[in-house]
């Protein structure tokens, strides 16, 4: 037998367990703070871009620009999937990570 099948049996029959945990962790708090503050850069990019496509949409369309409208309309949606990913991103995660336990 080989010594990486004997390896791969031994932590099959040992099996292996992980339970995330941020207790103890040091700058656990600030790593949350990080991913708080990353998150909120996203909604004003998000923001940001449903402003300017919103302004782009209506001087393009009025000036009979269509190529400039459409890439307004590209940008509005831009920004509202944007914040919709922004917003579901920890739901997600922590949904397929339970349902991956069992």
């Amino acid at each position: 037998m080989g010594v990486l099948a004997a390896f791969t049996q031994r932590l099959a029959a040992d099996g292996v367990n992980a339970t995330p945990s941020a207790n103890g962790l040091p700058g656990a708090g600030f790593l949350q703070r990080l991913i708080d503050w990353t998150a909120q850069v996203g909604l004003w990019g998000s923001l940001g871009a449903m402003l300017v496509g919103a302004a782009m949409f209506g001087l393009s369309q009025q000036a009979g620009n269509y190529a400039g409208a459409s890439r307004g309309k590209h940008l509005v949606m831009g920004g509202a999937i944007g914040a919709a990913i922004t917003g579901l991103a920890p739901s997600v995660v922590n949904l397929v990570f339970t349902a991956s336990r069992g």
